[in-house]
């Protein structure tokens, strides 16, 4: 590292002393111990890991919250946020006369070459100078920067954050971390609280709407829950009262944003922008890999929605904004900058003094790094490590780059593997415009830097180490939001509210995905319990056939054993659920990657229990194969599966206690109910086909399985003793409503739930109201079919017989029930991905959905 000084130490004073306002602090530290520091440091990383997604493994500190906080006095906090309003108030006049006059550029205040070529500045068919008498536009209602602090002890700005402004959400729930897991670092010191800003947010974006006759909608765009920022989107979406929501969930219509919902379209009057502005509307500017929406800048002109940040104002994140920012001060404010950036030079400039570029080459060139003049995404390089032909470049178009200092960052104390050693940190810091003026978060997200030598402005991106940021607190010391918003008397609402169509359609696919998931279990569970007594008698072997059979039809054998395969081969074949490509292993895959896109839906304890089982079941399954050991190998097997049913179960207690029984949880068990009903004709259908029926008219082996399968056979027994008649049999799995493992009993609660939903709604068009009305009937029709399938049996003088001429008609209605899903998923899923096979059979997967500052 070939820098001039030694970088400032943000707790040592160079003197050898601590600085006061760390001393307390310390002391708790060199109390707790290093090693104490560290596993509260993994726990941290844990929790993080599990709740939000936000770190990396959950074993290592990567990507976790150091729980060593940056601390920061009240008096050099309130310079700091002075200069972060005046950086706020300059760049937001800078983008008015970008979108308006431009007199920046006609008076050579700012060069073209800063401008034009930038991806942010988008051209969207407005002719500036055509519109003088138009309304001030508000291009920023949030903003941050990151800064770092200098070997002379002065903080600097590295870079400016408008178009997404990431990091707030993680500094939250670094916070909510810290108290939980280190409340003794808390003890005895006052430090300011984060969530009066959020509640002035949340104001703030309510009053935006400005719609005192009804409760404005407020959404959060966001890539997805692929996207690096999920997590994050979803604490910012709880705390801000807003709906998350994806571009395919929104719609314009009639020159106004709608919501897609279960129950029709809902108004959006204020969204919140988590996406580079470029990529929201694809009708009108260029798009990329994240999806847009048609026609929103057009409904944004109109004011129909209010867009924040506004997407045209990414321009002023572009590095060379950075050497024009005193000139701009000086021009808007007329005033010198409160909180100036690391010295910036733009090479095309006609400047005299040492910024020139031959200066620059002939002088220390490792002091500087090179960035393109337009592009902030764009890595920078070290200026001593080009070649001659890209010196040569840069000499034939010097206005297409600057040069930045490779200034030193501070250090300070981080929890390593090894011990607390000196970390280098850039800092982050929050402003929000109320509808009134700027306040500043009091505190922020640091970031340490895996190399304190690393380019300036360099986007945060991967598991990225954090550090929560305190501000102590003075008696006085709160903020102050705007009055209180007058609000309509709210009416009472019992429904499923705005819930949108994309997250229905992952609650019904959750539903579906976990039920496959325990009937894989079920029949995992016989299977296993049979290839332990394959030497039995011909009856069980002729089971055990017969559940193979159906092992392979659903999707857990890839490839079927021969015929009276001995116990290695048929345990050998039976391991190949354990491999990433088995269908638990798949499906516990697809769990956890719905489980991550409603992650705003369900509670902590539902989510922490759906992705903590996930992991341990698939970590399981990997561990149960043992090389050379057939026998360990299927007991390991038997275990893992236990593990799946008793999973399944939990979560259905979950779900059924802690969730209302509308909106999400009216889907997910939508999804249960029509897959175990398939899985259950399915079963019946495929034992009535084994040999003994189909041969020798045998039914009370295939009758027993078909008990074991539905896990009826105590029921069955509590009525009808050891006598086992298909006639009785069929009418429990197929007909019997009380029966909770039986078809009838999940076509009634379909029923209801269709009928529900259903139901008028002044909101819903008429034909739509009427397709709800015939998915009723549809069932209605089903169940007809089923009691004609059970009054035949019941009605022949040979009911074995006739049982055994079944299978094709119990298929045929289970494909009638898997129409019906298609006809829920069309009336009620507006967003939906292109159909896969995760298994054979029944089991169907619908796909799935697929930046940083």
């Amino acid at each position: 590292m070939n820098l001039e000084r030694i970088p400032l130490d943000e707790m040592v004073d160079g003197r050898g002393g601590v600085r006061p306002h760390w001393r307390g602090l310390l002391g708790t530290i060199s109390d707790l111990g290093h090693r104490e520091l560290l596993e509260r440091a993994r726990q941290m990383a844990r929790s993080l890991h599990d709740q939000t997604g936000v770190a990396g493994a959950a074993a290592s500190l990567a990507g976790g919250c150091d729980p060593v906080p940056l601390l920061l006095t009240a008096q050099e906090f309130a310079r700091l946020g002075e200069g972060i309003v005046q950086r706020a108030r300059i760049l937001e006049e800078t983008l008015r006369d970008l979108y308006g006059p431009r007199t920046l550029l006609a008076d050579g205040v700012l060069p073209p070459a800063l401008v034009y070529p930038a991806r942010g500045f988008l051209r969207m068919g407005d002719d500036p100078a055509s519109k003088p008498e138009a309304p001030a536009r508000r291009f920023l209602s949030f903003y941050s920067a990151d800064l770092i602090r200098g070997p002379d002890g002065a903080w600097r700005v590295v870079a400016d954050r408008v178009a997404r402004a990431n990091g707030i959400g993680r500094a939250l729930e670094n916070r909510r971390q810290m108290a939980r897991v280190l409340p003794e670092l808390f003890s005895g010191r006052e430090v300011r609280r984060l969530t009066p800003f959020f509640e002035s947010w949340q104001d703030s974006l309510q009053r935006l709407a400005d719609l005192p006759d009804r409760n404005p909608g407020l959404a959060l765009l966001t890539p997805g829950p692929r996207g690096p920022h999920w997590a994050e989107h979803v604490i910012l979406a709880r705390e801000l009262g807003c709906v998350l929501a994806e571009a395919g969930d929104l719609t314009v219509r009639d020159g106004a944003l709608w919501l897609k919902t279960v129950r029709g379209l809902r108004r959006v009057d204020v969204l919140l922008l988590r996406q580079d502005g470029w990529t929201v509307d694809p009708l009108e500017l260029d798009g990329g890999p994240v999806p847009g929406i048609a026609g929103l800048l057009d409904a944004a002109r109109g004011g129909a929605v209010h867009l924040v940040n506004d997407p045209a104002a990414g321009v002023v994140e572009a590095p060379g904004v950075a050497a024009f920012m005193p000139d701009l001060a000086a021009r808007f404010l007329d005033q010198d900058l409160l909180l100036p950036d690391i010295r910036t030079i733009w090479l095309g400039g006609h400047r005299s003094d040492a910024g020139r570029l031959d200066d620059l080459l002939a002088g220390d060139r490792s002091r500087w790094w090179l960035r393109p003049v337009a592009d902030a995404a764009a890595p920078a390089r070290r200026l001593d490590r080009q070649t001659d032909e890209a010196i040569a470049a840069l000499r034939r178009a010097p206005d297409r780059f600057v040069a930045v200092e490779a200034l030193s960052p501070s250090v300070m104390p981080s929890i390593q593997p090894g011990g607390i050693e000196p970390g280098a940190v850039v800092l982050r810091l929050f402003a929000l415009f109320d509808g009134a003026d700027w306040q500043v978060l009091p505190g922020g997200l640091a970031r340490l830097l895996p190399d304190a030598d690393a380019p300036p402005g360099r986007p945060w991106s991967g598991q990225v180490v954090t550090k929560d940021v305190w501000v102590t607190a003075e008696d006085s010391t709160e903020i102050i939001g705007a009055a209180v918003l007058p609000t309509m008397t709210l009416a009472i609402r019992r429904g499923q509210g705005d819930l949108p169509s994309r997250a229905a359609d992952d609650f019904f696919w959750l539903g579906r995905y976990l039920e496959q998931l325990e009937d894989a279990g079920r029949v995992l569970r016989i299977v296993t319990r049979r290839i332990g007594r394959v030497d039995g008698s011909p009856r069980e072997r002729v089971e055990l056939e017969t559940m193979l059979r159906l092992a392979g039809h659903v999707g857990l054998l890839q490839d079927e054993p021969a015929s009276g395969a001995g116990f290695s081969t048929l345990v050998r074949t039976l391991s190949g659920v354990t491999f990433d490509s088995g269908l638990p292993q798949r499906l516990l895959s697809e769990i956890a990657r719905v489980a991550a896109g409603l992650q705003d839906r369900l509670t902590a304890e539902t989510y922490d229990t759906v992705v903590q089982g996930t992991g341990s079941l698939r970590s399981q399954l990997q561990d149960a194969r043992v090389p050379g050991d057939p026998g360990r190998t299927l007991e390991r097997i038997e275990r893992v599966t236990d593990g799946l049913l008793r999973y399944g179960a939990t979560i259905s207690g979950l779900t059924a206690e802690n969730m209302v029984r509308n909106g999400g949880r009216q889907f997910l068990d939508l999804g249960r109910r029509i897959e175990r009903a398939g899985a259950i004709l399915t079963s019946v259908a495929l034992v009535l086909q084994q040999k003994d029926v189909a041969q020798r008219g045998r039914m009370e082996g295939a009758l027993r399985l078909m008990l074991e399968l539905s896990d009826c056979v105590i029921t069955y027994r509590s009525r009808y003793f050891a006598v086992l008649q298909p006639a009785p049999v069929l009418d429990l799995l197929l007909l019997d409503e009380g029966n909770p493992r039986g078809v009838a009993s999940q076509l009634a609660m379909i029923g209801d739930a269709l009928a529900d939903l259903g139901q008028a709604d002044p909101d819903r068009p008429l034909a739509e109201q009427a397709a709800g009305a015939d998915l009723v009937l549809a069932v209605r029709a089903i169940m007809d079919r089923l009691r004609g399938v059970v009054g035949d049996v019941l009605a022949a003088p040979r009911q074995d017989s006739m049982a055994a001429t079944l299978p094709d008609r119990i298929l045929d209605i289970r494909d009638d029930i898997r129409d019906l899903a298609r006809q829920i998923a069309r009336r009620y899923f507006v967003v939906l991905m292109p159909p896969r096979a995760v298994g054979g059979g029944h089991y169907v997967d619908r796909g799935g959905t697929g930046d940083e500052s």
